[in-house]
């Protein structure tokens, strides 16, 4: 029996689908208040149960009798606000599921971790696993939040679990259009005249979830690895974007001290950026930042080849096209 936490989410539901394909059965954690994807809906493959990873007695309850767990289940905020949440949810959730794991004898557990938890070094671009973690200010409350869940990962490593963690940079692929990173093909859809001037990876959601069922079915065990097909600057990917949208590109470079501007005065971020992605004091920063991610360690491992990041555009804007059309309203 394979242990899902984080299946609603747009990671998971990915996850979901694709060990859907095998005979193995599943079961997915969901919390009070959230709603099955549909495309989750498989009855005779996936057992929904409610829980949290705050909820200790759930996640003993509904672990037991699983020989494999994958934890994608986290939050991803970048408000200020939310930095408690971070540190409850992503942190502490993470203890537990470790814990409960170490109790139950879980055979394996694949984390999904972040490169936002490795080290952003202030002398050099380039970032790999052995890159050092360096409280320099360079890190956002994500970030911060979890480098702390690896640790707790770490810890139970020492106490004797089976692990493996993995660092996906942006992750692209179809999911709700109005929130996490498929909101990117959403806004260009709308028409996205701004673009920042930073540099970050890429990665296709196929590639992620791939990845991560490798890795469980290996012998590999107590390694983190960097999962990123491409390195492009914003402005590359949104033209890229446009492009198979058949949208003008992106043309108002906003600099860092404009973002940061603007972040300051929501009422103009409103009116003339209302097709943004989320923008924030942190996302402002991280955005104007340029940074390579290496993933020569997963390919030396595995041989694994990632999907052409403009390949996963192209499918991504093909799937929202058409599920656009077919919300829209016949006359």
């Amino acid at each position: 029996m394979i242990f899902v936490t984080g299946g609603t989410g747009f990671l998971g539901r990915h996850l979901l689908r694709k060990l859907a394909d095998s005979d193995e059965p599943i079961r997915a954690l969901i919390r009070d208040g959230s709603t099955i994807p549909p495309a989750c809906h498989l009855p005779g493959k996936v057992e929904w149960v409610p829980g949290d990873v705050l909820d200790i007695p759930s996640l003993e309850e509904h672990m037991e009798g699983c020989s494999s767990v994958y934890h994608c289940a986290g939050l991803v905020s970048f408000e200020k606000k939310d930095r408690d949440r971070l540190m409850k949810i992503n942190v502490e959730g993470t203890a537990n599921v470790v814990n409960v794991a170490l109790v139950k004898t879980i055979q394996k557990l694949v984390y999904v971790s972040s490169i936002a938890a490795i080290g952003r070094p202030a002398a050099s671009n380039e970032i790999s696993e052995s890159t050092e973690w360096d409280f320099n200010g360079n890190q956002t409350n994500y970030g911060i939040s979890k480098y702390l869940a690896e640790r707790e990962v770490w810890r139970g490593l020492a106490e004797g679990l089976n692990a493996v963690i993995v660092n996906p940079s942006v992750i692209i692929g179809d999911g709700d259009w109005k929130k996490g990173t498929p909101r990117f093909f959403y806004n260009c859809r709308k028409g996205m005249p701004f673009y920042m001037s930073g540099t970050t990876g890429f990665v296709a959601v196929h590639d992620v979830v791939s990845l991560m069922i490798l890795l469980m079915k290996s012998d590999i065990s107590r390694e983190r690895f960097i999962l990123n097909a491409e390195n492009r600057s914003y402005k590359d990917f949104l033209d890229c974007i446009a492009d198979c949208m058949g949208k003008k590109r992106p043309s108002f470079k906003v600099s860092p001290w404009m973002a940061q501007l603007v972040t300051r005065l929501d009422v103009i971020r409103k009116i003339f950026m209302p097709h943004a992605p989320i923008l924030t004091r942190e996302t402002a920063r991280i955005a104007g930042m340029t940074y390579f991610f290496n993933a020569d360690k997963i390919k030396a491992a595995t041989g694994y080849e990632f999907m052409p990041i403009k390949l996963c555009i192209e499918e991504t804007a093909k799937i929202l096209m058409k599920e656009q059309e077919v919300l829209r309203p016949t006359s």
